[in-house]
């Protein structure tokens, strides 16, 4: 009975959490597609990363809600695992994806808009074989407090329920998600601290004019989404991952505590990108807000023209040309 409890109370944990990141994404897609900003294909990247998201976290509660109390197997139980093996590696793609295509956008400047078909398809196949493999081994079933791929078989006796090492499980576990995902998303974390540090780099050689020009305020706003999502992710990832060594070595379950940690990180992988999607349309929109601000008040500037000309009524002075990208100065007078 206790043992059911602690279950319930985890359940209810895990589907509470589900909720708010389902809630989360759903949101910043709505504020996407009201701001327009699908149209340039980097946001359609972090769309369709969002998006993935809410799948997870629509199959994380159906399997919250699945997990069979008895331990016994059951079709709905084997559904929902296979989705969420899926949906995991869609948003793990997606967001190798994404990062790949900012990487070579900042720092190679290179566009690739037109490889967007190749990101969506890549994205959606390959997770499509990783959830295929244990639905032919039939190791998916309940596992810990939901279903996914088993490292322990339940199996029923007049003492009860017995937990019997699934090996099997264990090497699927590993292979099919914990080892290749802890690998790229480590990746994904690498190249966007590396891509933080060149776009410095060249801020700080070139002074203020990289924050100025068009292009320069391109890259720093495209990298914002970025820069949150795969560190929170690989972070999110850590817990988890050593939740699955600890189980593996010791062919037991977690302790209480510990489970509650791996629920609310394994849910959280999908409320990251809803977060990370808002706090980026939330700093857009002041910007944009304190830009008209500025627009209103310069009458009180002094214009430059191509030429490194600033005038300003009868009055004119020369300035330097390196400064005619700022289009704008402040009035001395």
């Amino acid at each position: 009975m206790d043992q059911n409890n602690t279950r319930d109370r985890i359940k209810f944990f895990g589907v509470a959490v589900a909720a708010i990141s389902i809630v989360l994404c759903a949101s910043s897609i709505i504020c996407l597609v009201l701001l327009r900003l699908y149209t340039k294909s980097s946001y359609r990247l972090a769309l369709y990363q969002v998006s993935s998201s809410l799948l997870f976290g629509v199959a994380s509660l159906g399997t919250f809600y699945s997990f069979p109390m008895s331990g016994s197997n059951s079709v709905k139980c084997m559904a929902f695992a296979f989705v969420v093996q899926y949906t995991i590696w869609v948003q793990i793609v997606f967001t190798a994806c994404l990062t790949f295509h900012l990487f070579c956008l900042s720092v190679f400047y290179k566009n690739l808009a037109k490889c967007e078909p190749t990101y969506v398809l890549f994205s959606l196949l390959v997770p499509l074989v990783l959830a295929i493999v244990p639905l032919t081994t039939k190791n998916y079933g309940p596992s810990d407090v939901w279903c996914w791929i088993q490292s322990l078989n339940y199996i029923n006796s007049t003492n009860g329920t017995i937990l019997e090492p699934n090996f099997n499980g264990k090497v699927e576990q590993m292979v099919l998600l914990y080892g290749p995902a802890f690998a790229i998303l480590l990746a994904c974390s690498g190249g966007v601290i590396v891509m933080g540090i060149i776009l410095a780099c060249r801020a700080f050689k070139n002074g203020a004019a990289l924050a100025v020009t068009n292009s320069g305020q391109q890259l720093l706003k495209q990298l914002l989404p970025l820069t949150v999502y795969p560190i929170l992710f690989f972070l999110f990832f850590l817990t988890p991952f050593a939740n699955r060594l600890y189980m593996i070595r010791e062919d037991n379950v977690p302790p209480e505590s510990l489970t509650y940690a791996v629920v609310f990180f394994i849910t959280s992988w999908s409320m990251a990108p809803g977060v990370g999607l808002l706090v980026h349309m939330a700093i857009i929109f002041f910007i944009t807000r304190k830009r008209r601000g500025c627009g209103r008040k310069v009458r009180n500037y002094v214009s430059i023209d191509e030429e490194g000309i600033a005038t300003r009524g009868t009055s004119q002075r020369t300035v330097s040309v390196t400064s005619a990208t700022h289009y704008v100065i402040p009035d001395e007078t």
